[in-house]
C-alpha cells in the first residue's frame, strides 16, 4: 500500500517521540520464511522494550543503547536469526531479568540499522507475529530464549465485519478530534480486510499505556481484540469531544472579548472624529479639569494627575 509523506512520517514515530535517520522508503524488509509448524518452538535473542509495545506488521523505530540489547541486535543481525521484543512490566529497571518482561511478544524484522557514533543503534523494525516466551536459554551476554509462536485465524465471520465496521466508524471520529492523527490514518485503516491486523494498528495509534497496548498484543482472538479496542476508542473518543467543547467554549469566550474590545476601540474613533467623547472620557476630563482650578501643592498636583493618567487608561469596565 503506497502511503504519502504526511502519513509515513506520522507512522514512524507511532509511539515514539525521536525522529529517525532514514525513511520507510530504506526499510529493506525481506520476506522471511516463517516457520510455520503447528507448536515449532523458536530459538532467538530477545530486546527489551521500555514504553512501548511491538505489534505484528508495525514498522516502528527502536533506539537501541543497552550493552545486552545491543548485542542481542547484534547477533541477530550477523547471523540471520529472529529478534524477539518484550515489553518491559517497569521502565525504570536498567537490566531487566524474566520477572520484568511479560510473558507476549513480538517476533521482529531488522529492516535498516545504523550504528552510531555515541555506540547506540538505531533502526527500523517490522513486526511478524505474536510469540509466547517458554523458556530463558540464557541472561548474558545477552539474553536469548525459547518462544512459541502464536498463529490467529485472517477468516472473517459476521461477527468480526460487524466488529470492524464498529471501530472503523469510531476510529474515524478520533481521527477527525485528534490533530496527532493524519487523515491518511483512517484510509490506511479502512483499506486493512484482517480483523487481527486492524485491532494492532488501532491500538498502535491510539495514545495508550503500556499496560493497555500490552493487554490488546495478548488478547490473541481477534474477535476478542477488537472488541477490547473498540472500548478503547470509545474512551478516547468521550475524552476527545470533552476536549473539543471546551476549546469551543474558551474560543467563544475570547471572540467575544476580542469582538467587545474591537467595537470599543471602534466607537472611540467615531466620537473622536465627531468631537464627541463618550461618558467615561468626560468624566475623566472633569476631574482633570477639577485638578487644574484647585490650588495645591506641586507634588500633591504631580501626585493626582499620575493617578488621573493611570485611571483614564484603564477600561471603562475594569472593577478598579
Amino acid at each position: 500500500m503506497m502511503l504519502d509523506r504526511e502519513f509515513q512520517d506520522w507512522w514512524s514515530q507511532m509511539g515514539w517521540s525521536q525522529g529517525i535517520p532514514f525513511s520507510l522508503d530504506d526499510a529493506d524488509f525481506e520476506e522471511d520464511d516463517l516457520d510455520e509448524s503447528p507448536g515449532g518452538i523458536i530459538e532467538a535473542p530477545l530486546l527489551p522494550l521500555r514504553d512501548m509495545v511491538m505489534f505484528p506488521r508495525m514498522v516502528t523505530p527502536l533506539f537501541v543503547g543497552r550493552d545486552r540489547s545491543i548485542e542481542a541486535i547484534e547477533v541477530t543481525y550477523e547471523l540471520g536469526e529472529p529478534l524477539i521484543t518484550v515489553a518491559q512490566r517497569d521502565a525504570d529497571v536498567i537490566e531487566p531479568g524474566p520477572e520484568d518482561l511479560f510473558t507476549f511478544g513480538t517476533e521482529v524484522d531488522i529492516g535498516r540499522m545504523l550504528r552510531m557514533p555515541d555506540g547506540t543503534i538505531s533502526m527500523l523494525s517490522q513486526g511478524l507475529r505474536r510469540v509466547q516466551i517458554v523458556e530463558y536459554v540464557h541472561l548474558e551476554p545477552y539474553i536469548r530464549v525459547r518462544a512459541l509462536p502464536i498463529y490467529e485465524t485472517t477468516e472473517k465471520t459476521p461477527l468480526t465485519e460487524a466488529l470492524m465496521r464498529a471501530v472503523l466508524a469510531l476510529f474515524e471520529k478520533v481521527v477527525q478530534l485528534n490533530r496527532n492523527l493524519p487523515e491518511d490514518a483512517y484510509v490506511f485503516a479502512m483499506n486493512i480486510d484482517e480483523p487481527g491486523w486492524l485491532a494492532d494498528l488501532m491500538a498502535q495509534a491510539l495514545d495508550l499505556e503500556v499496560a493497555e497496548r500490552q493487554e490488546v498484543l495478548e488478547t490473541l482472538d481477534p474477535a476478542a481484540r477488537l472488541q477490547r479496542v473498540s472500548v478503547l476508542l470509545a474512551k478516547e473518543l468521550d475524552v476527545l469531544e470533552l476536549e473539543d467543547r471546551i476549546h469551543s467554549q474558551v474560543q467563544q469566550e475570547l471572540d467575544k472579548s476580542q469582538r467587545e474590545y474591537f467595537l470599543r476601540e471602534q466607537m472611540k474613533i467615531i466620537q473622536s472624529e465627531l468631537g464627541e467623547t463618550d461618558v467615561y472620557t468626560q468624566e475623566v476630563n472633569g476631574l482633570r479639569e477639577r485638578i487644574a482650578e484647585m490650588k495645591l501643592p506641586d507634588e500633591v498636583r504631580t501626585r493626582a494627575n499620575k493617578e488621573l493618567d493611570r485611571l483614564a487608561a484603564l477600561p471603562p469596565m475594569s472593577p478598579e
